[in-house]
Parts: structure tokens; C-alpha cells; sequence
């Protein structure tokens, strides 16, 4: 598991270096037809050094990299994306964080499994709150509004409004999720964060891209243990490139393709055993009267 560089430029290096060996070239070849160092070539198949646009033109003429295949590299490249959001907020976020909310704002899809909480991308700024205090640290106020409009900014990706038509989100939330009290110590309030979730879900539900359903107790033991964790879909190969484990101090990110394959099926099976869609909706409406 790992948190920097990106996944996707670890990727870009693999393609890179994948490349000259296809080529019959060794790094020393490269550097020298370049005017680069050897060093150089090492630290960008390596994944230890980012690569500029230019250089990446020159590597991809001299490998002789088909159309296709040199635009999946262009769109695997940090450097020629264009800036987000997030950057106002680089002096204060993890690199790892960035990390994600950068690899969100360019995938395709996203697949998750709320195990305790809903996933970021479903959370209202309340349930958002009471989440980030749920913990014995005492952040300040400024801190805590700061991750409030972070996480509030993040879901900006699910606009349908947007050029791509927003993220495609199949989410899958574990039935406590519905049940669980957010703030025990006042159950007026309780009730009001409570009740703006569940709201929330059903509002997210009836998005064209969004798919949401409940794993209702009934349907036993899901087939994961480590709780919650999403998959996002790269739009260069359209298909899982990123797990991500998001905790309270870190996230995790594994790119490796046997435990993609192993957290991709698990999300299989557990969308398998939770209710549909529909009986979904109707069940998130049952507990919202109930409040």
C-alpha cells in the first residue's frame, strides 16, 4: 500500500519503461539520444520523478508509440492535467489526501461500500461534521469547516451538469449506516442530522448516475472484513486502476492487480447480496419517516 506518488503516474513509469525495453533500447541509449542523463531516465521509470509534457512528446516519438497509445500515456500524466479545486488547498491537505481527491476528480467511476458511514461523496455538511468530531482529537472550528467544504467540494464530481455527465457512483451502504446514531449526547440534533442523511440518500438516489443500494442485516456477513473501501475506474483504460482505504489519519491506495481483482469482486458480491435499487430507495424512505 502506498499514498504518493500517484498510482497513475506509478502506472505512466511501468508504460514508460515497458516501452524502451519493447524498443531494444537500454536507459544509457535514451539518455544519450536525448541529452539526458542516464539518472534521469531511471528516476521517471521509477516512478521517482514526474515528467513534463515536452519529455514525455520526445519519449513517446522516440519509442514510435501509436496514436492510441500515446493519448492513454498524455491522460495518465499529472503535468499535462489541468488544475483543480483542491490546489487552494495544497498547503493543508495530506499529500495523500490530494492524492485521492485529485485521482476522484479524474476517474470514471467510482464503486463503494459504506461499512460505518456513507461514503464522503454522500454525506451532508452536518453528517460530514459529526464524523470529522468523532474523534478524540479536538480540531478548531476553522479546521473542522475547512474538511466540512473539502469534503463538500468533493462532490462536485456527481454534477451532471458537468462535460462528462459527473462520476458514475455505485454505491452499496451497509443497513447500520441508515440506523446509527450521529450525535448520541442530543437526540433533537441527532435526529436532525439523521434525518438530512437520509434525505440526502434518496436525493442521490434518483441521480441518472448514481446507483445506491442498502446490505440489509438479513443478507448475513458481507465478504469483506477491513470494512470500507471504494475502486475508482481510470477514463484513460476504463477500467479499475485504484483501491482506496480511507481512515481518520491516512489513505491507503493499492494498484497491485491481484488485490484489485480481489476487492473489484468482493464489491461484486456484496452488490449481489444487498437490495436492489428500488427496494433500496423504499427502505432509506421507510427509516426517514421514522425519524
Amino acid at each position: 500500500m502506498v499514498d504518493t506518488p500517484s498510482v497513475r503516474e506509478r502506472r505512466l513509469a511501468s508504460e514508460l519503461r515497458a516501452l524502451r525495453t519493447t524498443a531494444g533500447l537500454h536507459g544509457k541509449d535514451v539518455a544519450a539520444t536525448l541529452g539526458w542523463s542516464a539518472s534521469k531516465v531511471s528516476r521517471i521509470e521509477n516512478g521517482r520523478t514526474g515528467i513534463g509534457e515536452a519529455d514525455l512528446e520526445r519519449l513517446v516519438e522516440l519509442y514510435r508509440v501509436p496514436d492510441a497509445q500515446a493519448g492513454y500515456l498524455r491522460r495518465l500524466a499529472p503535468s499535462v492535467r489541468p488544475r483543480g479545486w483542491w490546489d487552494a488547498y495544497a498547503e493543508t491537505l495530506s499529500p495523500g489526501y490530494a492524492n485521492l481527491v485529485r485521482l476522484e476528480s479524474g476517474s470514471q467511476a467510482l464503486r463503494c461500500y459504506g461499512a460505518l458511514v456513507p461514503h464522503a461523496l454522500l454525506q451532508t455538511t452536518d453528517y460530514a461534521r459529526e464524523v470529522i468530531l468523532s474523534t478524540w482529537e479536538r480540531p478548531s472550528p476553522a479546521e473542522v469547516e475547512r474538511r466540512v467544504e473539502v469534503c463538500r467540494r468533493r462532490q462536485e464530481v456527481l454534477d451532471t451538469g458537468r462535460a462528462d455527465g459527473g462520476l458514475l457512483l455505485h454505491a452499496v451502504v451497509d443497513e447500520s449506516v441508515l440506523r446509527r446514531s450521529a450525535v448520541p449526547r442530543d437526540p433533537a440534533r441527532d435526529s436532525a442530522v439523521r434525518r438530512g442523511q437520509l434525505e440526502r440518500l434518496a436525493a442521490v438516489a434518483d441521480l441518472p448516475n448514481v446507483t445506491l443500494q442498502v446490505l440489509p442485516f438479513a443478507a448475513g456477513l458481507p465478504p469483506v472484513t477491513a470494512g470500507s473501501f471504494a475502486v475508482l475506474d481510470s477514463p484513460a483504460s476504463g477500467t479499475p486502476d485504484v483501491v482506496y482505504l480511507e481512515n481518520k489519519t491516512r489513505i491507503f491506495f493499492i494498484d497491485a492487480e491481484a488485490e484489485l481483482h480481489r476487492y473489484t469482486r468482493a464489491f461484486d458480491l456484496i452488490s449481489e447480496m444487498a437490495l436492489d435499487p428500488a427496494a433500496s430507495r423504499a427502505l432509506v424512505t421507510r427509516e426517514l419517516a421514522g425519524c
